[in-house]
């Protein structure tokens, strides 16, 4: 079962965090010019960091693009209306 914890809706924000089962994901749109929707699990230390704020959320996002490097920009999910 999914359970959301922060940006519950991606029309009103740009990402979300959801935990299933132990793992936690961040949900979100890594394009600029076009949609790239990805989902990449974070830890439930990152989940925290995003809920606390714009400094949290960038930090743990740029965190994950470099993580990722190219991939970074591919597209790995789809949401669901």
């Amino acid at each position: 079962m999914e359970e959301k914890l922060f940006g519950l809706t991606l029309q009103n924000d740009y990402f979300e965090v959801v935990k299933r089962e132990d793992h936690y994901y961040v949900r979100y749109d890594a394009g600029s010019h076009q949609p790239i929707w990805r989902e990449d699990e974070i830890t439930a230390e990152d989940a925290q960091k995003i809920a606390s704020g714009k400094v949290g959320e960038y930090q743990v996002l740029l965190a994950l693009q470099k993580r990722l490097g190219p991939d970074a920009y591919k597209s790995n999910w789809t949401p669901t209306s």
